[in-house]
């Protein structure tokens, strides 16, 4: 359409900027793009912030727009814009009605994903078919009333974005008011959400039109023949593959470098043999990383564990840990030391032994191992081996390692308890949070429960268990597999079903699962883009909101976001909720790992115990200087603090040992090693 304006240029211009505003007749594209917008402001399983709801909105539209373009390459190959509007919807009308044949695809009991992507399909051709009519028949209008002024069109695109904006803010009110908020400020407002969705549209819009350009650019340039042409599509798929794992490599390579910040509460060494980085120990403490200095300096000391416990004659923990810059040169090196370790600090003396694996950055629950230290009146050695240094959304490739070295750990156990009779062996218990979990369990994928016995594992306690996780998938999550006996496996949202459990009962389950049932994490995968999960079929878990529904390629994003907004953590302040399980740590690891009993008392001094020592520890992680960080119980004897070991100097180590040997072996000087 041409709109008549007076004047010159500007009338144009603004014509242009009006018709592009348009929710409904702008493109093809529109009206799903306005549908997928709205729905992005409804419920699902965590609070957003402004941020995180713009996000969720821009990659939706983009998601809208890419579906589509494919809807309309079908359209275009039968009628095109010159035909007439009666031939436009009534093939509009036959791919909706094909859209809605598909849909109606029987839903089997574990479908495969194609089948369920087929559906999906059907839904996205049916909806963006009607879309697509009510743009034919808007442009029509137009064309066939043509404005004389700019003020109708304004007035019908004002309409309809004031429309999108009421509609919008109704579904965020409403969010807002059924989901659960975090113990935080979190705003979500709706101007600042719409602008960061219009800016991550516009991103993803710009991005793509560059990658055609060059696209056309590099076939231009190859010549027009049929191989030709396909290869310069390669070439320029090559160039942008690399520019972005270029772009990726660089940022995760600078968020890497915070696992060797030196942290004034987390500066100075340990001096007990029981624990590494001590002076004794074959894992220097400048190697263990930021996680793994934090780990062995807040062990718990039998003064503590008496005091909390009121009992006496409590053990010191044992506590190993391998920093990711230690021997990375041969698969088994880390596991080799940490056996290594274990056999210097005497753990297989202990009666229980807890073997950790981390999340990507080297991070463990404390909670998780002071509760253990705790129930089990320190006559226990926990031992964990670092795989990664980012956060764990970018380790995901590290799970192949993660699980490699875990595997080595649990073998080279098992293999040196072989020595030990039986009635004087330690229990090996496993613990995994997260990508953690994922990494454990991944051990026994193909095993189950015969792989407990096939590697010694006594029990298992796994938190946050990711979807993804091959446990997960292949049914042992739910006790549905046959490598899983009844009674062996169990799935608890919140302890006190375990707790509720008789000692038989729990006495037989081998694997316990912690899995909170509004955690995106569990839920999240590939799947969720193109099938409705059961979780919101039905009676809904706890925290799952009652009006979420499940949308083609919407509730995905959605979950993705929720996935990266769910690990928002209060220092002191527990919850139940997401993918926070310090709530329940405490009686989990009781119940679960099947340490020594414990009286309600003992339970909640425990559970108290926990906040306290969190928000020292919090405290210790901001202090600039280790003399103004809370002491650790390690550092306090008889309420006064007491001296450690060597501090660290600077605000960084210089990385990895073995690097720098080799820098000295080869006279490279220390610092020029990158």
């Amino acid at each position: 359409m041409k709109i008549v304006a007076r004047g010159i240029g500007g009338g144009a211009l603004a014509g242009n900027v009006v018709r592009w505003a348009n929710p409904i007749t702008s493109s093809p594209s529109a009206p799903l793009e306005t549908v997928a917008l709205i729905d992005s402001f409804g419920p699902s399983l965590m609070p957003h912030s402004s941020t995180h709801q713009g996000a969720i909105a821009g990659l939706s539209v983009l998601s809208a727009r890419a579906a589509m373009s494919i809807v309309e390459s079908v359209t275009r190959t039968i009628v095109n814009e010159d035909d007439p509007l009666s031939h436009r919807l009534a093939m509009r009308a036959f791919l909706s009605g094909v859209g809605y044949s598909i849909e109606q695809l029987p839903v089997r009991e574990e479908e495969t994903l194609a089948r369920s992507g087929l559906r999906a399909a059907g839904v996205l051709l049916k909806a963006g078919s009607m879309g697509g009519a009510i743009y034919d028949v808007g442009v029509a209008a137009r064309t066939r009333y043509p404005a004389s002024s700019l003020v109708r069109p304004s007035v019908v695109t004002a309409a309809g974005l004031a429309g999108v904006i009421v509609w919008s803010k109704r579904r965020l009110d409403h969010r807002k008011a059924e989901i659960e908020r975090w113990p935080m400020p979190q705003p979500n407002e709706l101007a600042p959400a719409l602008a960061t969705g219009l800016a991550v549209a516009s991103i993803g819009r710009i991005g793509t039109k560059a990658f055609l350009v060059s696209q056309k650019a590099w076939m231009d340039y190859f010549g027009s023949t049929f191989s030709k042409r396909v290869f310069g599509r390669t070439v320029n798929a090559g160039m942008w593959a690399a520019a972005m794992t270029s772009l990726y490599n660089s940022g995760v390579g600078y968020i890497g470098r915070g696992n060797e910040r030196v942290e004034g509460g987390y500066s100075i060494a340990p001096t007990r043999p029981e624990l590494s980085g001590s002076p004794g120990s074959i894992s220097p403490f400048r190697d263990l990383g930021q996680q793994g200095r934090r780990f062995v300096t807040d062990v718990l000391t039998p003064e503590y564990i008496n005091t909390k416990m009121g009992e006496k004659d409590a053990q010191h923990p044992i506590r190993v840990f391998i920093g990711f810059n230690s021997e990375p040169l041969y698969p088994s090196g880390r596991a080799e030391m940490a056996l290594e370790e274990l056999e210097r600090t005497g753990a297989f003396e202990r009666k229980y032994l807890l073997l950790l694996s981390p999340t990507g950055t080297g991070w463990v629950d404390q909670t998780a191992v002071e509760s253990a230290e705790l129930f089990a009146r320190g006559d226990i050695a926990s031992c964990c081996i670092q795989y990664g240094k980012f956060p764990s959304f970018l380790s995901l490739q590290k799970v192949a390692l993660g699980r490699a070295q875990f595997r080595l750990l649990l073998w080279g156990v098992k293999q040196r308890l072989n020595g030990i009779p039986p009635d004087r062996r330690p229990k090996v218990l496993v613990f995994g949070e997260s990508l953690g979990a994922w990494t454990s369990s991944d051990v026994v994928m193909h095993n189950g429960i015969a792989g407990f016995d096939h590697y010694g594992i006594d029990k298992a306690l796994w938190a946050g268990l990711p979807w993804m996780a091959k446990w997960s998938k292949q049914g042992m999550g739910r006790g549905s597999s046959s490598l899983v006996p009844e009674g062996t496996v169990g799935v608890f949202d919140t302890p006190e079903a375990l707790e509720s459990m008789s000692d038989k009962q729990r006495a037989a389950l081998r694997a316990v699962i912690l899995s909170h049932d509004n955690d995106p994490i569990a839920v999240m995968g590939p799947d969720l883009m193109i099938r409705e999960p059961e979780w919101l079929k039905g009676d809904r878990g706890r925290g799952v909101p009652p009006d979420m529904v499940w949308t083609p390629l919407v509730t995905g994003i959605q979950v993705m976001i929720d996935a990266a907004n769910a690990m928002v953590t209060v220092p002191g302040h527990f919850g139940s909720f997401g993918h926070d399980y310090r709530a329940d740590m405490a009686r989990m690891v009781l119940y679960g790992l099947g340490l020594p009993t414990a009286s309600e008392r003992q339970i909640r001094s425990v559970e108290g115990a926990l906040v306290e020592l969190e928000l020292d520890r919090a405290e210790r992680i901001k202090a600039a200087k280790e003399e103004h960080a809370p002491a650790p119980p390690s550092r306090v004897e008889e309420g006064e603090r007491i001296a450690g070991g060597v501090p660290l100097v600077g605000s960084r180590t210089s990385g990895a040992q073995w690097l720098r040997s080799l820098a000295r072996s080869t006279g490279v000087p220390e610092g020029d090693v990158q």
